[in-house]
């Protein structure tokens, strides 16, 4: 296999590192009650809200206000009395109008919109929609479009900040799918991931080493660096950005690059560690290449991530770092979905499994993470996921559930009532949009691009 390389540091970093060690470890503490990016505050699908109504009576939920922002599995941020979104839209004022990802900020209490911003992207036929959540940091929105367009905007009007389209400006190819990688912001940089082939090959840099990490200064959009890794045959991680969290003490990027996992220094850029996925793991039995977009999660010293061959055969595996060293523990085909991501809550890994059915939804599950040991599966309920106040909330595209987050067994609180009809859900991968709860209102979403607000705040 290809070796793994780092490329050139970029200079005048300094301001760059010294301000990204400062802010390390504190990625989310800026947003008490807000969801300003990607699976949360801290990027690891848990929200800190408390006091919220988990009364669930017969009547239903109260909706606020539900409205069409266009299809797509863009997930939503929430910062303060503002929503930021991407949805897939036609203009229907002009015939044979083109099809763009649009970025949308919405009125949280009437979910009116406030602005919204056309991205020059190149539309995937396959699994149509908006693929990546845009993140929100500062007075700034960061977006990342499925045709490789990087955006800054300004998170009061939606203007251009700053922009890269790393297809043109970096020869970046497309990809099946399209990029999905929702930006992660550490410090003083902006980080997504590419697939751009090294145009003349060094002794340091192969012919293949074509996956790519870049990380961008925030506010310009410079270049500091880059990683490459090899050419990838279940994906290439172009579809997730790393893991952000502390292994051995030491600040680290988790990054799921398709034929392996890597552990990046997030300040440099260096390659702390690697491991690499065996033949055997990457066979594929369909001739499908399949796709890893899932971001590991990490407890202490132990990474849980997902490989995924086919489009119906995967496996979680768990590994342990040790310095430079990386072993693989324990593996467990239960954690093979390789789009939802999973929850790290009392020791113990929360997921659902893949389902290729027409539900799409397998078991919901737990399993602790020291010994591999499965504490108990429920099937048929939920989908995607968020852990809130020690509750779990899941959504399988028309209907919430309401789970008490425990080690020893299963246990439902409630269920919402259907929050869409079939005419507005007719698509089968909603349950991959995980709900968001923010400031008393809890947010669902399904691929056909309806978002509805419920009000949850205790009167």
């Amino acid at each position: 296999m290809v070796p793994f390389r780092f490329l050139n540091v970029l200079p005048n970093q300094s301001r760059v590192l010294l301000s990204l060690a400062c802010l390390f470890f504190m990625v989310g503490s800026a947003f008490a009650d807000d969801w300003p990016q990607f699976r949360g505050p801290n990027r690891d699908g848990i929200s800190g809200e408390s006091g919220w109504s988990t009364d669930w009576s017969k009547e239903g939920l109260p909706i606020l206000w539900k409205v069409s922002v266009g299809r797509g599995y863009s997930s939503v941020s929430v910062v303060k009395n503002r929503l930021y979104t991407i949805g897939l839209i036609t203009n229907q004022d002009k015939k044979d109008a083109p099809t763009h990802e649009v970025v949308q900020c919405l009125d949280v209490d009437t979910g009116k919109p406030i602005w919204n911003f056309v991205c020059s992207t190149s539309i995937q036929k396959s699994f149509p929609g908006a693929r990546s959540t845009p993140t929100v940091h500062g007075n700034h929105v960061y977006v990342y479009g499925q045709g490789g367009e990087l955006y800054c905007l300004d998170a009061d009007s939606g203007k251009v900040v700053w922009q890269k389209f790393l297809m043109t400006e970096l020869a970046a190819l497309k990809v099946i799918y399209g990029y999905a990688a929702s930006p992660l912001i550490l410090g003083d940089l902006v980080m997504v991931p590419a697939r751009i082939l090294k145009a003349k090959p060094t002794k340091d840099i192969k012919p293949n080493a074509d996956g790519l990490l870049l990380a961008f200064e925030k506010k310009t959009g410079k270049e500091v660096w880059r990683v490459y890794h090899p050419s990838a045959e279940i994906g290439g991680g172009y579809w997730a950005c790393p893991t952000a969290c502390t292994i051995n003490d030491k600040p680290c990027l988790v990054y799921s690059s398709g034929n392996a996992i890597l552990g990046i220094d997030p300040m440099t850029g260096k390659m702390l560690w690697k491991y690499e996925f065996s033949a055997e793991d990457l066979k594929t039995k369909t001739g499908h290449k399949g796709i890893t977009a899932q971001e590991p999660v990490v407890l202490g010293d132990r990474i849980i991530c997902c490989i995924h061959p086919d489009n119906s055969d995967g496996v979680g595996v768990c590994l342990e770092v040790k310095g430079t060293e990386v072993k693989e523990v324990w593996r467990d085909r239960l954690l093979d979905h390789y789009t939802c991501c999973n929850i790290i809550w009392k020791d113990h890994v929360f997921g659902i499994t893949h389902n290729d059915t027409a539900s799409r939804i397998g078991p919901l599950y737990c399993i602790e993470v020291k010994t591999g040991k499965i504490k108990w599966q429920q099937n048929k309920v939920g989908g995607a996921f968020t852990l809130v106040d020690n509750k779990f909330l899941t959504f399988d595209g028309r209907e919430l559930t309401l789970i008490e987050a425990s080690t020893e067994g299963f246990k439902e609180l409630g269920r919402s009532q259907k929050l869409f009809s079939q005419k507005e859900s007719t698509f089968p991968y909603s349950d991959r949009i995980a709900p968001v709860l923010a400031n008393g209102r809890l947010y669902c979403r399904n691929q056909d691009g309806y978002l509805v607000c419920l009000d949850v705040r205790k009167k």
